[in-house]
C-alpha cells in the first residue's frame, strides 16, 4: 500500500517531498492457548484435538455455523465422589466474544443430556439463567446428568454448533476459549454435596484465530515545500514549518513488527541526482516508533509491538528537514522513499512494547 503525495504544489524551482511507502503482511501463525488451573469441587471442562475451524477477525463473514465435537470431562472432588449433575452456561472473559451462538446438539456416553437445540452462550456483563437442576427442560443452559460411576463415565462426547460474528476483537490464538458458569452436584465419598461458580476458559473449541494486520497511512503529506530561497540557518530557525507529521495506522489480531528503511539513507535528491554530490542532496531527520533515523544513523531497529486489536491505532511519524536549498542544483523533484514494514507475529508471543505511546 503506497500513499502518494497529492500533487506537485510548488510553484518555483526547488520542491521537497517525501513519499511514505506501507506494506502490510497477515500470517497464520498461532500460538497454543495456556492452560487454566482448576480449584473447584464439581463441574465440567471440554476441549477438543480435532482440525480447526479458521476466523478471521478481518473477514466481513465471520464463522458461519460450524459443528465441533468436544470431548467434555465432568470434575470429581476424589476420595471416591463424583459430580451426578452439572448445569451450565458460557461467557466470555470480556465483550470481545459478544454476540456468539453455542448451541448444544447432542450427547454420547453414559449421560443423560437436558437444554439441547439452543443457544447456552450469554454476552459478558448479561445476567445469565438461574440453574436449577431439578427440571429436565432448561431454558438457556444445558443439563448433563452423569449415569455412571467408573472413571469410564467421566467423559462425555458433546456435539456443538458455534456461530461468530464478523469483526470480534479478540487476540489471535490457537483455540477459543469460553468460561463456564455453572451448578452441579454429586454423590459419594460422604455426604451429597453441591458448588456452583465460574471456571474460566473451562470450553476449549478448536476455532483458530488468525493473527494478521492492516496498516494505512493518514496525516500530512510529508512535503517541505519551496525551499530555494532558504539557508540552512532558516530551516534551522523554523523547524515547526518544516516538521512534517503523519500516523501510521495499525489494526491488528496479534502483536507486530515494525521496520523502516529509506532508499537514499535519510537523503533526498532528483531524478538524475548524484547522492555523492552535496549540492544534489538534501538531509532529512525521521522520527518513528521511538526511533530517530537520519543518514549520519540510519539504522533502525526492528520494533516488537503490542497487539493493536480492530480499533486503529496510530503510530506517529515525523520527517525534519535539516538542510536548505541555497545552495543546492535546482529541481522541482527533490524526494526520497521511506518504507515501512509491518508483519504480525504468533499470538502470544512475549514481550512487546506500546507502539502508538513512543
Amino acid at each position: 500500500m503506497s500513499v502518494e503525495p497529492e500533487g506537485n504544489k510548488m510553484i518555483t524551482s526547488l520542491a521537497r517531498k517525501l513519499v511514505l511507502t506501507l506494506i502490510a503482511s497477515v500470517s497464520a501463525t498461532l500460538a497454543a492457548a495456556p492452560a487454566v488451573a482448576q480449584s473447584v469441587t464439581c463441574g465440567i471442562t471440554g476441549s477438543a484435538t480435532a482440525q480447526a475451524a479458521i476466523y478471521d477477525p478481518f473477514s466481513p463473514v465471520g464463522l458461519p455455523t460450524t459443528r465441533i465435537t468436544l470431548t467434555m470431562q465432568r470434575i470429581n472432588p476424589g476420595g471416591g465422589a463424583k459430580t451426578s449433575h452439572v448445569g451450565f452456561f458460557l461467557t466470555g472473559q470480556g465483550p470481545e466474544t459478544n454476540n456468539s451462538i453455542v448451541v448444544p446438539i447432542s450427547a454420547a456416553g453414559s449421560v443423560n443430556i437436558y437444554g439441547t437445540n439452543q443457544n447456552v452462550f450469554y454476552n459478558f456483563g448479561t445476567p445469565g439463567p438461574v440453574l436449577n437442576l431439578e427440571t429436565n427442560t432448561p431454558a438457556g443452559y444445558m443439563i448433563v446428568e452423569f449415569t455412571g460411576n467408573n472413571t469410564a463415565s467421566d467423559f462425555v462426547t458433546v456435539v456443538f454448533d458455534i456461530t461468530l460474528p464478523p469483526n470480534l476483537d479478540i487476540a489471535a490464538s490457537q483455540t477459543l476459549d469460553f468460561d463456564v458458569n455453572y451448578h452441579c452436584k454429586g454423590t459419594g465419598g460422604g455426604p451429597p454435596f453441591e458448588d456452583n461458580g465460574i471456571i474460566p476458559n473451562a470450553v476449549s473449541f478448536p476455532i483458530k484465530v488468525l493473527s494478521g494486520l492492516q496498516a494505512s497511512y493518514s496525516g500530512h503529506i510529508l512535503d517541505f515545500g519551496e525551499i530555494g530561497d532558504k539557508t540552512d540557518l532558516d530551516i534551522a530557525n523554523d523547524q515547526a514549518t518544516y516538521t512534517k507529521d503523519g500516523w501510521v495506522n495499525v489494526r491488528s489480531s496479534g502483536p507486530y513488527t515494525v521496520d523502516m528503511v529509506s532508499q537514499n539513507g535519510y537523503r533526498m535528491t532528483f531524478p538524475g541526482g548524484n547522492l555523492a554530490d552535496a549540492s544534489q542532496r538534501l538531509l532529512y531527520t525521521a522520527r518513528f516508533a521511538g526511533q530517530t533515523v537520519n543518514n549520519a544513523s540510519p539504522t533502525f531497529n526492528t520494533v516488537v509491538c503490542l497487539r493493536a486489536g480492530l480499533s486503529a491505532k496510530q503510530l506517529p511519524l515525523s520527517a525534519e528537514l535539516n538542510e536548505g536549498g541555497t545552495a543546492k542544483a535546482p529541481s522541482p523533484d527533490y524526494q526520497d522513499i521511506l518504507s515501512i514494514t509491518l508483519a504480525p507475529l504468533a499470538g502470544g508471543t512475549p514481550g512487546g512494547l506500546n507502539c502508538p505511546a513512543l
